[in-house]
């Protein structure tokens, strides 16, 4: 199968990385830390809602599980402390990469694709997973995060890797209805995992979907025959 000059641009959580065990847990020690600094904790969100979040910009998450807009500088203090205890549980052990996820990068890389990663997620997050587990060296093409761009929406950050990255075709891999419309924005062929935290409704918009991450391994990047603004 040719690999050669694509490009492969995925999500982090739910697609590369499982991190509920991670997430949940990190979230709760936020909520008791903002509480000390005077800000109510929303103790009624259950872990699902919690896992329900996983995929949108962070002043979004908050906005829901809060059930208001954070200010400004509620939103740096949630950020920061979210972060410095999502990196403290990494280094405990906490969360994993999904099976077949360095093996298929490592497949990829080797056949000479390109690899990259658009994530919602805090920048030095997404860093902090991938050379956590060893997996940096795969992504040529960048490792791009919400937090890190300032930017809103997860097709700006397609965009901007696709800009960067001279390429044949390309292909947008994630769990989620915004990783699927990033890609479909770019008119860029879709693969939903249905194996991350997206429902069946999301995952229908995808080009293509797989139950395991080494199932992209049997499809080939291809361009749609329109673009979709989000």
């Amino acid at each position: 199968m040719q690999r050669e000059g694509n490009l492969y641009i995925f999500d982090m959580d739910g697609t590369l990385f499982r991190t509920e065990g991670l997430a949940v847990k990190a979230f709760r020690e936020t909520f008791v830390r903002l509480e000390a600094r005077g800000v109510k904790c929303p103790m009624d969100v259950t872990d699902g809602e919690i896992v329900g979040t996983f995929g949108r910009v962070h002043e979004e998450i908050w906005e829901v599980l809060y059930s208001r807009r954070l200010t400004k500088d509620e939103l740096e203090v949630a950020d920061a402390i979210l972060l410095e205890e999502e990196l403290a549980l990494l280094k405990r052990g906490y969360g994993k990469l999904y099976d077949c996820v360095e093996s298929t990068l490592e497949t990829l890389t080797k056949e000479g694709a390109i690899c990259a990663v658009a994530s919602n997620g805090q920048q030095r997050y997404i860093e902090g997973i991938a050379d956590h587990f060893g997996i940096s060296r795969y992504f040529k093409g960048g490792l791009l995060s919400a937090g890190g761009m300032r930017v809103a929406q997860k097709a700006d950050l397609v965009g901007a890797l696709l800009k960067e990255n001279p390429h044949k075709h390309a292909m947008m891999v994630g769990d989620r209805s915004s990783d699927i419309a990033a890609g479909m924005a770019h008119g860029i062929h879709t693969v939903a995992c249905q194996y991350g935290f997206g429902s069946l409704e999301e995952w229908r918009m995808a080009d293509d979907q797989v139950h395991r991450f080494d199932e992209i391994l049997n499809l080939t990047p291809r361009a749609r025959r329109t673009m979709i603004k989000p």
